[in-house]
């Protein structure tokens, strides 16, 4: 192992190799050609930042439902329109209109009279119950026998006197004088009675409407009537009618006179006069509603008075009296030239210091984003896209405590996700102060908002599983209803609100963790990174290109698995990410698929296919390794943390094998010029990870330790130094933030795991020989 002394050597070499190398300051400090596209992303979120905040000025911080926990003041002169109360008038007057009938073509009493004067005709030669309904009903056979008499000569004549003079006694004193029978279908006369109870105070009024004119009525076209609707009936006609048709039909025979009567009621009954007619009540009710004037639904507050009592629960009409009154405050300001600017520059000034916390933050614990562009445009995308739907909601009347949560809670999750907790609490924590301020809302309210936010992160480290964001979810939801539980409490407000509330933020905790799981996919693609459950469906030995490795390449599939077991314990070692040092282990050397005799693991003792090449070609085939992987990685959609591993895991290390195999050559050719150890390198790049490096570090060590011949503890330990040493030294780790500490410890995991692998066994006696049993290595 390093010693102090070494430790301390080691440092200052790779102190100075670092200092001497020109890239070395472009690592520290970006070049100006990622500083530029970078200041234009923050100059483009600033933009937009004010842009979303100035919409706050439509924000209403109540909605309907709520409560009010204290008086709410005018602060400006306005007037209220009450849409409810004039809509509540215009029902009114609608209502109030009155309803219009029109007159069915031709005069009920010449009907009736002619249906009597036909009358002897109709009942000749029948019985009572051959006839029709409602004559059946009334006519018996004397009546039928007074009709048959009836029928022709003078008694004919005598009897059509008599039926025109009931008629026109009928029809002048079956109702008041100067009245007209108006007849309506009953159901029609029973929505009158209701619209008169309805209106007790008015009058209730009809209008009767002559018939539509004809060709042979045109005059019919002409004439309108409107009357109080006491003197409208249905066809329940009162029984006042019977007794005055009784009295009327005297002037027939004894027996006949009533049965005249009773038919003229139910002809009367069964043929209503009027009609209702739905267009010309339509326009009556149009004409009423014009009437009604919005003055009457006006209200007027003056500045300093209170629109909204303390302790109510908020009304929609209330809501919308808020609306009104914001809406007349910024109307005042914009004939201010000097406050509206004032307003303007002050959201535009806090915008610009919101986005220096946040530039200065991604620059401090994400330098990477300052150089990946397409990072930094995804984060700032996703922040803006959030803020967005927060502020939709807060312009609407959407509850806050759902929809101005959620999209919060949304963004923590998917930078913990694609970055680390420390970094995605700070940002989210940003994005809760904006979306307060945006919301016009209080500290309870970004409380409420930061526990979730901290919950949702604190818990939320390796999704593995895909009831992980479920379970976080509900975890922020619980925190959340707890802190909305405290600040209802402390505002007093009543246990019915509170639990409302509480409700609402466990939904949108709720929602939250499942809009994540729906979008998964989505964010791994948009900010290039791999969850653990990804990474467990690669680690499926049924995954296609695995299966290949395994069938195609048997003695490379094996020598990944061990490189897997090796790197995995060496990552837990050091606390990275142990699921992708194991996946990306396995996949790391697919590109020997292409030519797998070419390399020994699969050559199981046969024929060395390099004896007959030179060292030029056969470095031009095991370097096409890496390339082949890359391709086949990308052309099986392998995420782009696993294609990074397969790129920079021989980093640019010299193929020592073909590098000495030409010095030889070349010293046996006196005048060939020694080849540089340039020539034998791969292309890389070097490992720019901590998993990249530990996967470089445990190919290179499983690849020596299976040579061993006798694999004892101090030879394994001693071999991973050396190889852990050669690689520092050659710089093959610089880029990867590995430190000293954690090659240290990398060094000591992958010697307890070389130890489990190669331990002591237990050779049984052969039954030929009958030998004593031995310890054996191996």
């Amino acid at each position: 192992m390093f010693g102090f002394e070494h430790h301390f050597r080691s440092s200052q070499r790779r102190s100075s190799i670092r200092e001497s190398r020109h890239d070395f300051n472009a690592r520290s400090a970006p070049p100006a050609r990622d500083l530029i596209p970078s200041l234009a992303i923050v100059a483009g979120f600033w933009l937009a930042i004010t842009l979303l905040l100035l919409l706050r000025k439509d924000v209403v911080p109540y909605r309907p439902g709520d409560y009010v926990p204290h008086d709410i003041i005018a602060r400006v002169d306005f007037q209220f329109a009450d849409q409810a109360l004039h809509d509540q008038q215009v029902k009114v007057a609608r209502e109030g209109a009155p309803r219009v009938y029109r007159q069915v073509p031709g005069d009920i009493w010449s009907r009736i009279q002619d249906y009597l004067l036909a009358l002897p005709d109709t009942v000749h030669g029948r019985a009572p119950q051959e006839l029709d309904p409602p004559l059946s009903d009334i006519l018996d056979s004397g009546a039928i026998t007074e009709l048959e008499q009836d029928r022709v000569g003078a008694d004919r004549r005598q009897y059509a006197t008599d039926v025109r003079q009931f008629i026109n006694y009928a029809r002048k004193h079956l109702v008041a004088e100067d009245e007209p029978l108006v007849i309506l279908r009953q159901s029609d006369r029973d929505e009158e009675s209701r619209l008169a109870a309805k209106f007790q105070s008015q009058q209730r009024r009809a209008v009767l409407l002559p018939p539509l004119p004809d060709a042979q009525n045109p005059q019919n076209s002409t004439g309108e009537l409107i009357i109080d609707v006491a003197n409208v009936y249905g066809t329940n006609l009162p029984d006042s009618f019977q007794a005055r048709l009784d009295e009327a039909a005297e002037g027939f025979g004894l027996g006949l006179g009533s049965k005249i009567a009773h038919i003229t009621f139910a002809e009367l009954a069964a043929n209503p006069n009027y009609q209702y007619d739905d267009q010309a009540t339509h326009e009556e009710q149009n004409q009423a509603e014009a009437a009604v004037g919005r003055s009457a639904a006006v209200e007027f507050y003056s500045r300093g008075s209170k629109i909204i009592s303390g302790g109510s629960t908020l009304t929609e009409r209330d809501y919308q009296l808020l609306r009104r009154e914001n809406n007349a405050y910024h109307e005042s300001l914009t004939g201010d030239i000097f406050k509206i600017w004032q307003y303007r520059l002050g959201l535009a000034l806090l915008a610009g210091i919101i986005t220096f916390i946040f530039a200065g933050y991604v620059a401090r614990y994400q330098p990477r984003c300052v150089r990946n562009h397409a990072r930094a445009l995804a984060m700032a995308g996703l922040l803006l896209a959030m803020l967005l739907l927060t502020e939709v909601a807060g312009i609407g009347n959407s509850s806050l405590y759902i929809f101005g949560i959620a999209p919060t809670i949304i963004a923590a999750l998917i930078l913990t996700i694609a970055y680390d907790q420390r970094f995605a609490l700070g940002m989210a924590t940003i994005q809760a102060i904006i979306v307060t301020t945006a919301l016009d809302q209080g500290l309870e309210f970004f409380l409420i908002l930061w526990f979730g936010v901290l919950t949702a992160c604190h818990l939320l480290d390796d999704i593995r599983t895909r009831s992980k964001l479920i379970e976080v979810g509900a975890a922020a939801a619980l925190a959340m209803a707890i802190a909305t539980a405290a600040v209802g409490a402390v505002e007093m407000e009543p246990i019915p609100f509170m639990l409302s509330n509480c409700l609402r933020v466990g939904a949108a905790g709720f929602a939250a963790g499942f809009v994540v799981l729906g979008i998964l996919p989505f964010i791994e693609k948009a900010f290039r990174i791999t969850t653990g459950m990804t990474l467990l469906e690669l680690a499926d030995a049924s995954q296609p290109l695995l299966r290949r490795l395994a069938l195609e390449a048997p003695g490379t599939y094996a020598h990944s698995l061990g490189v897997a077991t090796l790197s995995e314990s060496a990552a837990e070692a050091i606390g990275v990410n142990a699921l992708l040092c194991r996946v990306g282990s396995y996949y790391h050397d697919i590109g020997k698929i292409n030519k797998p005799d070419y390399f020994v693991e699969n050559q199981m003792g046969g024929e060395n296919r390099h004896l007959n090449l030179s060292p030029t070609l056969s470095l031009r085939i095991i370097q096409a390794h890496v390339k082949d992987g890359v391709e086949l990685a990308k052309e099986y959609n392998l995420p782009s943390s696993i294609q990074a591993i397969i790129q920079q895991h021989h980093g640019k290390t010299v193929v020592e094998y073909f590098f000495s195999k030409a010095i030889r050559q070349s010293d046996q050719q006196p005048n060939a010029a020694c080849p540089a150890d340039t020539e034998f390198r791969y292309e890389g790049p070097k490992p720019r990870s901590k998993e990249a490096a530990i996967v470089m570090l445990s190919d290179i060590v499983e690849s020596a330790c299976r040579t061993l011949s006798e694999p004892t503890a101090s030879r394994l330990e001693v071999k991973v130094h050396e190889l852990a040493r050669l690689r520092l030294e050659d710089g093959q780790f610089d880029d990867s933030d590995l430190t000293l500490s954690d090659l240290q410890r990398i060094e000591s995991a992958v010697t307890k795991t070389l130890l489990g692998i190669y331990h002591g066994r237990i050779t049984y006696p052969s039954a030929e020989t009958g030998e004593p049993p031995i310890a054996k290595i191996g």
